[in-house]
Order: C-alpha cells, then sequence, then structure tokens
C-alpha cells in the first residue's frame, strides 16, 4: 500500500513545473481602495513531511521554491504539508486595508502568518478550535484582515495540511468586493437549496400520487445534492465541523456516494435497466454497491491509516465520476429505446457529468493550469435535477397520451362490439322474420295444395260414380277428361308442396328432370292471383312457342314465387308479367312489374352478391331476403339472377337458365349411364334392387344417381342423405348437357365427354329441324 501510494504521489508530482530557487519573491503592488491582482503568478510554495513548529524564513527562503503553473492556485496532491509564500506592498500613497482569504473553510491543519522584520507573527491559527470558529464565522472561509501603510511590505505565509484537496483559490479584496461576493454566494447557494427542496418535495409529492418508486429515488438524490451544495460552500464545516477535519471529509464523500447511488438507482428504476439493458443494470448495480460500501465505512474514518483514507477518498471520486459518466450512455439508450420525450434525462446527466469530470481532474491537481469554480457545482446540480424532473414529467405526459388513446381505443372497440351485437341481434330478428315469411308462404302453398285436393276429392268423386253408372248415354270422353284433370292437379300440389318444404335448404342437392314451362306457372299463377287481385292488381304468364325445362322444378318454382312476392308487395298499381322464351342453348325468365323501384345502390349490392338481406323500401315490413333467397336458388341451378332495371315506373327481373329446349328427347338408363363416366344409375322406384346396388361391392366408390317419378319431399329428403342427385323420369338426353354435372364430377373419362358432346350435337340438330 505505502508503494503504491508513493508511486502516484511522484506521478502525480511530475505534473506540476520545475522547481526553482527563489532569489527574489515577485512582489504584488496593491493600491488602496482596489482589489488585489490575480495573485497565481505571485505565490511561490514549498512541500515538507513533517515539523509543526513555526517555520523559519531564512530556512525557507535558503529552500527550493516552486511557482504556480497556470491561473488555478492549487498545490498538488493532498496529504502533505505544504507552506505558501505571498509578498505584497501597497504602493498607494494612502493607508490601505483588504481582506486576504484562502477561500477554503475544511483544512486538517492551516496556519496563517505575517512575516515583518524577520519574525513572524500568527495571524489566523486553524489547529485553535475557538480562533477557527471565530474567523470562519466572519469570513465563512480562513482569511486575515490587511492593512498597510503607504509604501508599507509584508509577507504571508501559510502552513497548511489537507486531507482531500490542495485546491486553494486566494484572494485579497476591498472589504466591499468580499462582503459583496459573499452575498452573491449566499444567495446563490439559497436559491439552489430552495430548488432542490422544491423538487424534493414535488417529486415526494408525485411518488404519493402515483406509487413510482422513481421518484423516492430522485427526492434522495437531489436530498443528497442538496446537502452537498451547503457543504461545498463550507457551511456545515463553518458552523458544525469547524474542529473536526476528518469529519468534514467523512461527510464529503458520504454525500457524494450517496447522490451518486441514488441517482444510479432511480436511473434502474425509471429506465428498467433491469429489463431493457441487462448489462448495463449489472454495471449500475455493482457501482452502487462500491458506493454504499464507500458510504458505510465513512464512521471510522479517523480510525484508519493515512494511506487508507487516500485511498478511501480518492475510491469516493472514482465512483462519483464513473456514475456521472456511465448515467449519459443509459439516457442515451433509454431515449432511443423509450422514445424522444426522454431527451431532457440525457441532457441533464450529460451536463453533470462533464462538470464532475472536469472538477474532478481539477481538484486533484493532476493540470494544475485547470481553473475550477466549486460555485458552479450548485447551479450545474439544480440544473440537471431540473431536467431529469422534466424528463419524468414529459414521461408521464405520454403515458397519460397513451393511456387515453388505449382508453379511446377501448372505447371504440366496445362501440364496435356493441354495434356488432346490435347487428347480430338485429340479423336474428331479420331471420325469425324471414323464416316466419318462409312458413307463412309454406303455409299458403300448403293451403292452396289442401283446396286443390278438395277439388281433386271432388274430381274422383264425380268420376267414380259415372264409373258406377252403366247407362249408355254414358259421355267417356268426359270421364276421361274429369280423371286426366285430377291427375294433373295432383302432379301440381305434389311439386308446390315439395318446393315449400325444400326451398329454403342449403344442401348441394338437386333433382333435374324435364316440364313444360306452363307446368311451372301455372301454380304460380294459382297460387298469387288471389294476392295480386285483392290489391286490384294484374298477373299475367306469357310463354314464347313451347318450352321445355331442364332444371330443379321444386327449387325453381321457389325462387319465382319470392320474386312474385316481392313484386305484389312493392307494386300498388298496375301489376306483373312473367314471360319465358328459348334463348341460346338455355331459357330466359323475365319478371316485369310496375312497383315503385329501388335505388341504384340496391340494385348494385342485390346484383353484386354482397348484399343478400336489404330492404328496398323501409317504410314496407320484410326482411330484404326473398331477393337473396332466390339468387342463391338460381345460381346452385347453374343459372343467373339479374335485376336489368329499376325505376320509379317498374322493375325488370331476369333468370337465365342453362338448358332449354322445345322439346327433348327420351334416353334410357343404360345409355345415361354409358355416357356418364364413374357414375352410378340406380333406380329408386324398383327398392329391392336399388338397396342391393347400395350395398354392392364398389358402389361407394362411384357418385351414385338415383332414378324415379316419386318428388315428393319425403323421397327427396331420403334421397339426398344417400346419393349425389335426382333425376326425375322419364330421363332425357338434354339433362347431359346440364353443367350441374360439372359441380360433382371434375373430369369426365374421354368416352364420356366424347358421348356428351354427340349427344348434345344429334339434340341440337333435332331442335333446329324442329323449329
Amino acid at each position: 500500500m505505502r508503494l503504491l501510494l508513493a508511486l502516484l504521489t511522484i506521478a502525480l508530482m511530475t505534473a506540476f513545473g520545475p522547481q526553482v530557487a527563489a532569489d527574489e519573491l515577485p512582489l504584488l503592488e496593491l493600491q488602496a481602495g482596489k482589489d488585489g491582482a490575480a495573485l497565481a503568478p505571485f505565490v511561490r510554495f514549498t512541500r515538507q513531511s513533517r515539523g509543526t513548529d513555526a517555520p523559519q524564513l531564512e530556512q525557507i527562503l535558503r529552500g527550493p521554491l516552486q511557482r504556480i503553473e497556470g491561473s488555478t492556485i492549487h498545490f498538488g496532491p493532498p496529504g502533505i504539508k505544504t507552506l505558501v509564500l505571498l509578498r505584497v506592498r501597497n504602493s498607494h500613497a494612502e493607508q490601505g486595508s483588504w481582506i486576504f482569504t484562502t477561500g477554503r473553510g475544511s483544512l486538517k491543519h492551516f496556519r496563517l502568518f505575517e512575516a515583518e522584520k524577520g519574525r513572524f507573527e500568527l495571524l489566523v491559527d486553524g489547529t485553535d478550535s475557538q480562533q477557527a470558529r471565530q474567523n470562519l464565522g466572519t469570513y465563512q472561509a480562513f482569511s486575515a484582515e490587511l492593512v498597510l501603510d503607504p509604501w508599507q511590505e509584508k509577507l504571508i505565509l501559510i502552513e497548511f495540511l489537507s486531507e482531500n484537496s490542495t485546491y486553494m483559490p486566494l484572494k485579497i479584496a476591498t472589504y466591499g468586493t468580499f462582503f459583496k461576493e459573499r452575498r452573491a454566494n449566499i444567495s446563490m447557494v439559497s436559491a439552489v437549496v430552495v430548488g432542490a427542496l422544491t423538487l424534493l418535495l414535488l417529486n415526494f409529492l408525485f411518488f404519493s400520487i402515483t406509487g413510482f418508486k422513481e421518484f423516492l429515488w430522485l427526492a434522495v438524490a437531489e436530498l443528497f445534492f442538496a446537502l452537498n451544495t451547503i457543504h461545498s460552500e463550507g457551511y456545515i464545516t463553518i458552523f458544525f465541523l469547524y474542529d473536526k477535519p476528518l469529519t468534514g471529509v467523512a461527510v464529503e464523500d458520504f454525500i457524494k456516494c450517496g447522490f451518486a447511488a441514488a441517482m444510479a438507482q432511480f436511473g434502474r428504476s425509471f429506465v428498467s435497466t433491469a429489463t431493457l439493458f441487462p448489462r448495463r443494470d449489472l454495471a449500475l448495480r455493482i457501482l452502487i454497491a462500491s458506493a454504499l460500501v464507500i458510504m458505510a465505512l465513512q464512521p471510522g474514518l479517523s480510525l484508519y491509516p493515512p494511506e487508507f483514507r487516500f485511498f478511501l477518498h480518492l475510491a469516493s471520486w472514482i465512483v462519483a465520476v464513473i456514475v456521472a459518466l456511465f448515467l449519459p450512455f443509459v439516457g442515451y439508450a433509454a431515449m432511443k429505446q423509450l422514445g424522444f420525450q426522454l431527451w431532457p434525462l440525457f441532457v441533464g446527466w450529460a451536463s453533470l457529468a462533464l462538470f464532475i469530470i472536469y472538477a474532478a481532474i481539477a481538484s486533484m491537481g493532476i493540470f494544475s493550469w485547470l481553473p475550477v469554480n466549486w460555485h458552479l457545482a450548485g447551479p450545474v446540480g439544480l440544473f440537471e435535477s431540473v431536467m431529469v424532473t422534466l424528463a419524468l414529467g414529459l414521461n408521464l405526459k405520454k403515458i397519460q397520451h397513451d393511456k387515453l388513446a388505449a382508453d379511446a381505443n377501448y372505447a371504440r372497440s366496445l362501440a364496435e362490439q356493441l354495434a356488432t351485437s346490435e347487428s347480430a341481434k338485429r340479423l336474428a330478428e331479420e331471420k325469425a322474420f324471414a323464416l316466419e315469411t318462409v312458413h307463412s308462404q309454406n303455409a299458403l302453398l300448403h293451403a292452396s295444395g289442401h283446396d286443390s285436393r278438395q277439388v281433386i276429392l271432388a274430381l274422383n268423386s264425380a268420376v267414380a260414380v259415372l264409373k258406377r253408372n252403366d247407362r249408355e248415354d254414358a259421355d267417356e270422353a268426359l270421364v276421361e277428361m274429369l280423371q286426366s284433370s285430377a291427375d294433373y292437379l295432383s302432379e301440381i300440389i305434389s311439386t308446390t308442396i315439395s318446393g315449400a318444404n325444400i326451398a329454403a335448404s342449403d344442401a348441394d342437392f338437386v333433382a333435374l328432370s324435364s316440364f313444360q314451362a306452363h307446368a311451372l306457372l301455372e301454380p304460380l299463377l294459382m297460387m298469387f292471383k288471389t294476392l295480386f287481385a285483392n290489391k286490384k292488381l294484374a298477373l299475367e304468364v306469357d310463354i314464347d312457342g313451347p318450352v321445355t325445362l331442364i332444371s330443379d322444378k321444386p327449387l325453381l318454382m321457389r325462387a319465382l314465387a319470392n320474386l312474385l312476392s316481392n313484386s305484389c308487395k312493392y307494386t300498388d298499381t298496375g301489376g306483373a308479367t312473367i314471360r319465358v322464351r328459348l334463348g341460346g342453348p338455355g331459357a330466359i325468365i323475365t319478371i316485369f312489374d310496375s312497383g315503385r323501384g329501388m335505388p341504384p345502390e340496391v340494385v348494385a349490392a342485390l346484383n353484386d352478391g354482397t348484399a343478400t338481406r336489404i330492404r328496398a323500401d323501409d317504410k314496407r315490413s320484410g326482411t330484404g331476403s326473398g331477393f337473396g333467397s332466390a339468387k342463391r336458388i338460381v345460381e346452385s341451378l347453374r343459372g343467373t339472377l339479374e335485376i336489368l332495371s329499376s325505376n320509379p315506373a317498374g322493375s325488370e327481373i331476369r333468370i337465365v337458365l342453362p338448358v332449354a329446349a322445345q322439346s327433348v328427347v327420351p334416353i334410357g338408363t343404360e345409355e345415361l349411364e354409358a355416357a356418364l363416366d364413374n357414375w352410378l344409375i340406380l333406380d329408386f322406384d324398383q327398392r329391392a334392387a336399388f338397396e342391393t346396388g347400395l350395398r354392392a361391392e364398389g358402389a361407394a366408390g362411384n357418385r351414385i344417381i338415383a332414378l324415379t317419378y316419386d318428388d315428393t319431399t319425403v323421397t327427396r329428403g331420403r334421397l339426398s342423405s344417400l346419393v349425389a342427385m335426382v333425376i326425375i323420369k322419364p330421363a332425357c338426353r338434354e339433362l347431359l348437357q346440364h353443367p350441374c354435372w360439372l359441380r360433382h364430377q371434375s373430369r369426365f373419362s374421354s368416352f364420356a365427354r366424347s358421348t356428351i358432346l354427340r349427344l348434345c350435337a344429334t339434340s341440337s340438330l333435332r331442335r333446329n329441324s324442329a323449329i
């Protein structure tokens, strides 16, 4: 330890200027009523390791003296007794009075002599506690009154020993200047302390409101800063520790390390370094632990050897400097990571770091020419505290802004959820109303079927009566006509009720058949003519020539029923017309009505399919699902449904079906099965063979088509779970042209494709020849 101390002392001493022999001390000329010039060029000093008696002037002058290099009066590393010489003379014709001050109030050993006519007179004895107390209370630093007659010359000698720094801002000033500076210093210290205490109370208030620990740690740091400001200006030493220099050093290092530890802990808490910057957090924890260890060792400072005291004081400076140097990097990283609102944190920490580094270097005497003004420590520290507090405020503002944004987003989300809930509720109500409408229309169809059954019963009764009469005048033609009418009405009823029961189903299942256009429209005409007549509206049917449709009759009838229901509901005068004609390979069904029409945006939405449930008139009851349901049915039959025009004069709706002809060509089961590769056709009317075919080996791997005369609801419901499609007898070649096959079978064999093309060509030739 001693060897290390010796090496460090030698290294620091080599930084100063060369020793010179002083044949004659430089003379500082003073003028009454004016302050003295800067004393650094006139000061000479020497250092000695032992001896406490009054120095001998001749002995000092014969020894080597050193001059001050630079403008800062600094005498090298602490721990060595220093003798300082200053020669002054009143060069004015009048008597002058000045105050000679050292600027220091805490020294382990201090004595101030005045030499005149070869002898020394002790003016200030810092080793006498009572005299030191009186001197410090008067001047707030070791000082003495300097009175010179005209042309009188004096030699001032200072003997001192310092434990922490040999920086001594010597100055000769008039009474007015000296006390003016002291009042300014008191005002500055008071303002800094009041500002620091205000920030401390403010941060305690924020801590009590928010519970954020960073406010608490910042308040602790500001408390240490306020104490450091008071102590660095000498007030604690002047009033309490004037006779305890080592205690003053301990207090200084304790406050210094306490401020560094509290500010480092504030940085850890505020920036969340443990989460965001783990490596920086480890370094801060090490520094905090080091500062706490140094603080814990300060109460026993007087018990340690001088070498350990020196290194402990040096360690306190090192910890403070490293913390001050490291925190700006943490602040910059926090600004990059958390947002630019933390710029005051970086600025405050950086300003204090620069000042502490500069002051430490200047105070330790490494470069004696560096000027240092410890009075700036207060304003710089206050600026740092204000910037850090501002960073906390800006961060709270950002947190509040983010909270308001989150609340707004949450409120918007709740509004959207409420709107969704209301929309779901409305859709549920519309669905219930739609189902009620479907059930009402189904009831209407069933009622129509029931009335038709009564008519059929009457016709069958009449036929039975006529057949029982064996009179010769019985009209056989009448009997046949009545029987034919009863059979036709029975077929219409079966189709109508079947369509009512299956139309609302979403199952991908169709039953293709060939039927005349009038067989499709006559049941609709019977069902809706009463509804139209009640509103004094006309309902007409226009079929252009013989038209045979290839489609699912009950489903198609249901789609037309929805469209006619809408026409009846939204038409007040005039009526509606259904027109059927051939168009290319298919059929075109057009519905004209004289209703009030729909807005263009409604027409576009219905045609695009983007709104399948929409009302054209909010004043009318209904769900607006009729057109959408009809569109889905027609598209499932591989057709198209489109609103061609709609205006106040009326609307025109067109349905295009893919396959239709003037007449059809029958086709046998074997030929039909041969044309459709990978399909198995079973006759449902032959139940035993049908069930055997379902159970036959390999049947499950093929697509199955059921062939039947029965198109009732019960049969369709049963077959929908057993087979892929149904063909209603009698089958025809035109069925092969229907695009429904493409939906159920992605590809045909070459034989099937050639067969279908041949059959389609043959059918087309026959239709053209018939035309």
